[in-house]
Formats: structure tokens, sequence, C-alpha cells
């Protein structure tokens, strides 16, 4: 009788222990499995906190000086590009292991040899990604993006010309202005932190199908690579270097245009919720597709972070500490 009295005690002990602050941070094979255990981290003005709290809102203006190559008009004075995205990533569930977003983009620029302006819209992004988080700093996961030619554009129109000169100036995110071209790209991310010191990496392979004509050359698969190197010297202060790096493996290309490299010093301040970026971007060697002389870019990047994730612990944020 007294064992049996005793079962029912092991069981319950085994329940409040359980739910005892000593098991608030369960994991499986290093990686938490608490969503108040995973550390805020500041990431690249071009890719969201890949295991941000909630709802991330992303707003970036961007402002080129390029100068156009035209062979047929002979040189021109430098021209003047604006490019905006929108974005939102939605945490599914209440884990920060799975997300969902979607981007637009629009644009302004002239036409080579043109006098007037256009405004012009990039084509939707819409995709799914996924993330784990390690107690020691390091965060890996996936997914996949989609971008929809919703509408055509003539090959042969001052839209795509404009757009021809506009996409050159992200060269990462050149599929919202690749005219009448489907693009799906399956990416890995990987971030590691240590101390105040951030890398992190986005390595994608973008398969790409032309639904009408378009003045791009054909590119069936491209790899698209983003890295990223932070620091903070105080916590609401960020300084960071993106490098880009574009490459056609497969398009009607000369070998030498087969690669364009990009560079963005930036300066991001950083609190809990809102988290603006200052950046400079500039070409390293031949812009994308050589189809303009040279360019340079300011980028401004507004952020937010609204928080539906659980309460954080009352002593705030985790420090990533070695096991």
């Amino acid at each position: 009788m007294r064992a049996a009295h005793r079962r029912p005690s092991l069981a319950c002990a085994a329940v409040l222990s359980l739910c005892s602050p000593a098991a608030a941070e369960p994991e499986l094979f290093g990686y938490t499995l608490d969503p108040r255990a995973m550390p805020d981290h500041p990431a690249p003005p071009s890719i969201p906190d890949l295991t941000h709290r909630g709802i991330w809102l992303g707003f970036e203006q961007t402002w080129a000086s390029i100068k156009p190559k035209d062979a047929i008009t002979g040189p021109q004075d430098r021209s003047f590009a604006w490019v905006g995205r929108a974005e939102v990533e939605a945490m599914v569930g209440r884990s920060r292991r799975w997300f969902v977003g979607a981007a637009t983009e629009a644009a302004y620029g002239k036409p080579p040899g043109g006098t007037d302006g256009r405004l012009l819209s990039g084509y939707p992004e819409l995709w799914g990604r996924a993330a784990w988080s390690d107690r020691t700093g390091l965060t890996y996961g996936g997914g996949v993006s989609l971008v929809v030619p919703a509408w055509r554009r003539g090959a042969s129109s001052a839209d795509a010309a404009v757009a021809e000169g506009v996409r050159v100036v992200r060269p990462w995110d050149f599929p919202a202005f690749a005219d009448n071209t489907f693009t799906g790209t399956p990416f890995l991310d990987a971030r590691v932190v240590d101390g105040r010191v951030t890398m992190q990496l986005r390595q994608g392979f973008s398969f790409q199908g032309l639904v009408a004509e378009a003045r791009i050359p054909t590119a069936n698969l491209v790899s698209r690579t983003t890295l990223y190197l932070g620091y903070q010297p105080i916590d609401e202060l960020g300084l960071g270097l993106e490098v880009w790096e574009v490459y056609f493996l497969s398009a009607d290309l000369p070998d030498n245009q087969r690669a364009a490299f990009a560079l963005s010093p930036s300066v991001r301040l950083l609190t809990r919720t809102f988290q603006p970026a200052l950046s400079l971007i500039v070409p390293y060697d031949r812009p994308l597709f050589d189809r303009v002389e040279s360019y340079w870019a300011v980028r401004l990047t507004f952020g937010a972070t609204l928080d539906t994730a659980q309460p954080a612990p009352a002593t705030g944020v985790p420090e990533i500490t070695p096991r």
C-alpha cells in the first residue's frame, strides 16, 4: 500500500520539476527549445534578425548616382535613381523557429538618353524559412523565396530600360526588377555570435525562367551570396559591413561579366523595438551585367519588431555563454 501511494507523489514531483525555473529553458542537442531564451542580435540591413520575436517591419530607401554606359548616344552625365522596398516577416506560432514574409519594391529613374523620369514597380517576393538557435551563439536554418512576374514589360519599353539601370543598385536583389522572369531561390542561413562580434551568411541558388521576352540575358541558375560582419562597440550601436556576390552559373554572358560584387558599410541604432540603419553601397570591380559604367548609393533602412512572442524572463535577454 505504501508503494502504491508513492507513485502519484513521484509523478507529481516530475511534473513540478518540469514547471520549475530550472527547467524553463529545455534544450535538445544543445539547441534551446524555449523561445524566451533565444537572444536578440543585430542583423544586416538586408536581412531580418533570424530569430526575431514576432513581426518584423522593414522599409528601405536607396538613393543612387549612376554613370550610364551607352555606345549609341555616347558619354552621358550621371543620372539619379531611387529604390524603395517594404517588407514584412511574421513568426509562425510562438516558437521563434518558423517565419513567412513578403516584400514589394518600387523605383524611379531615367532611361539611357531620356529626359523624363519614370516610376516603376518591382515584382513581389514571397518566402518562408526556419531557424534553430544554439545557446552558444550559433544559429542556422534556411528557406525558399519566390519572385513572381505579376505583370509583363515590353523588352523595348522605357520602363524596361529604367529597370535595366536600376537593378544594378541592389545587385543581391535584382530579380525584383528582372523583367518577365520567374525566380525561385532556396537558401541557407548561418549566424555565429562571439561576444560583440557577429558573422552572418546567406547563400542562395536562384532558378530563373523567362515568361516573355526581356532585355536581360537568359539566366537559368544564379548564385547569390550575402556575408555580414558586425561589431557592437556599445549595446545600442552596431557597425557592420555587408559583402555581396552575384554569380551567373548558367547565362548567356561573357565569362568576365558573370560575377558582380558590392560592398556596404553600415551603422545601426539598436533598441529592442526600433533598429534604423544608414549604409553606403559601392560596387567592387564591374557592376551587375556590366550595364552601367559605375554607381554609388546611400541607403536608409527603417526596421521595427512588434513583439508577439512570450514575455522575456525578468532578467532580460539571456547572454550567450559557452557550454
